[in-house]
């Protein structure tokens, strides 16, 4: 059982990756990569809320893998229903330079030692860390355990609020149906899951830098992601913090991505991750309004210049330009709406999950629970604000635990300062985006710790690390895509591609 455990998560991110390529079949390979880390993410989402469809429906009844099967083979078939009357796969040749070779060799060191860091904290604690059990790991035993009263163990009301029956269920559902799979509560599904989700969020970041930087780039980032302890110690820890880093770091790269190919299944595929990251923990839910909100005030910026330079252009012709003006503006709004429609589509199956959930299932939340009175009181009380920004001021500053002085953000922004490069206009909408997902993130959480039932120095000091840690990694990606790459610094060199090898 031991053995099989970490294998029954191949079919859920072979789901992931091939529902990837088939709705963007994009053929470079760095791209190739980048969809098979992503995969890992999607399929543990889709699987994990499938199987609560599933509990719902068949509770007691132990043949979901099946389900599991049926999808993977469909996938696969229509993948090479699609790919059969393509040509071959064109596999480039990294000719490195001495600089590349350099940076890729720190990044490996970094990597297996880290990764041997991240094995070893798995082993020394199976069970994680008190969230772990306490929360997700707990819910998964009473689905295990309970099959057809499963729901009411794991929802009563008489449950104390610490440990969170409201919590989205993604780890959860994730870890039944693998301890349905492989007959028995081995703690190697939960283990193997949070080490898939840390090495997934630190794929799609190096992958996606290759293809829209280099691999020096590329290597920068894996050296700082996975350098950084304060992240390597999350990913083994069995808590939802590095799972919901990931979705909304696949969001932002998803973004990025339809800035640079205009393919509208990009927005889809960000819509799905935001509404992964809701389905992953209560954070997530905010994450979905942040994404929203981004895209509507990135293509908001997009038009808005378009119109500035076309009023430029024509303001001999006033006529001419009030009529270019009001072309501009019904096609910003068709856009526009274009794009919040497709961001809808990817979110609405495990966004209606969520809220399905939330309303029929989930007893509610005790964040919420000092009523709307009180919470204007709070929010009117001024210490609380500046105790709020100074924990804050204080995890970004030191955040990362490289060194007792200085955190890795504040080094990144010394970096970006002297390494900046001007953004392309075209991609500038991409950088928008980004900022304001993390902006709306921090306002949101910012809200919350104003309302909180619990002393807010507690509530501070247990949770605002975990808080910046879902945003850093989106963070890393934003300031990598706009500085210099390390070919460039040092002497100017620059990677040579050749794309000889063939394969049929």
């Amino acid at each position: 059982m031991s053995l099989l455990s970490p294998t029954v998560f191949i079919l859920p991110t072979l789901i992931g990756a091939l529902l990837l390529h088939l709705v963007w079949s994009e053929r470079q390979l760095s791209l190739l990569f980048f969809k098979v880390f992503l995969g890992i993410g999607i399929g543990l989402g889709i699987s994990s809320l499938l199987y609560l469809l599933y509990m719902l429906l068949f509770a007691g009844q132990h043949w979901f893998i099946f389900v599991q099967i049926a999808i993977a083979m469909g996938l696969l078939i229509a993948v090479i229903w699609v790919e059969r009357k393509r040509g071959g796969l064109y596999l480039p040749r990294w000719n490195l330079t001495r600089i590349q070779n350099i940076f890729l060799g720190i990044a490996l060191v970094i990597f297996v030692v880290s990764s041997l860091s991240t094995v070893s904290y798995l082993l020394r604690r199976k069970q994680g860390d008190w969230d772990a059990w306490m929360m997700y790991n707990r819910s998964a035993l009473f689905a295990y355990r309970g099959q057809s009263n499963w729901m009411a163990a794991s929802f009563s009301r008489q449950m104390d609020p610490i440990f969170h029956p409201d919590y989205p269920l993604l780890l959860a559902m994730n870890t039944a149906w693998g301890w349905d799979t492989v007959g028995g509560e081995t703690p190697r599904i939960p283990m193997t899951q949070s080490a898939l989700f840390a090495i997934a969020c630190v794929g799609i970041l190096v992958s996606a830098l290759a293809s829209t930087k280099s691999p020096g780039q590329a290597a920068l980032g894996l050296i700082i992601l996975w350098g950084t302890p304060t992240l390597v110690n999350e990913g083994a820890r069995e808590m939802a913090d590095l799972p919901l880093a990931f979705f909304i770091l696949a969001t932002g790269i998803l973004i990025y991505f339809y800035v640079i190919h205009k393919k509208p299944a990009l927005i889809a595929l960000a819509g799905l991750t935001a509404g992964l990251a809701a389905w992953t923990k209560n954070e997530g839910s905010l994450f979905v309004i942040s994404a929203g909100v981004a895209l509507a005030a990135a293509f908001l910026f997009e038009h808005a210049v378009a119109a500035k330079t076309q009023n430029h252009e024509n303001t001999k012709n006033e006529n001419f330009a009030t009529s270019r003006l009001r072309d501009l503006a019904v096609k910003f709004w068709n856009n526009s709406l274009r794009i919040l429609l497709l961001y809808a589509l990817g979110l609405a199956f495990p966004f209606a999950v969520v809220i399905g959930f939330k309303l029929f299932l989930a007893p509610p939340s005790d964040v919420l629970s000092n009523g709307p009175t009180r919470s204007i009181q709070q929010i009117l009380e001024l210490p609380r604000h500046l105790e709020i920004l100074q924990f804050l001021g204080r995890e970004l500053f030191y955040f990362g635990g490289w060194t007792s002085l200085i955190g890795v953000i504040p080094i990144l922004i010394i970096y970006l300062l002297f390494f900046r490069l001007p953004i392309n206009q075209d991609l500038r909408p991409a950088f928008i985006a980004g900022i304001t997902m993390i902006a709306v993130q921090l306002l949101g959480d910012y809200g919350v710790y104003l309302i909180t039932p619990y002393d807010l120095t507690w509530h501070l000091s247990y949770s605002i690390e975990r808080i910046v840690l879902q945003i850093f990694p989106l963070i890393v990606f934003l300031i990598l895509c706009t500085s210099k790459t390390p070919e460039s610094i040092f002497g100017g060199e620059s990677v040579k591609l050749s794309t000889e090898n063939k394969i049929a």
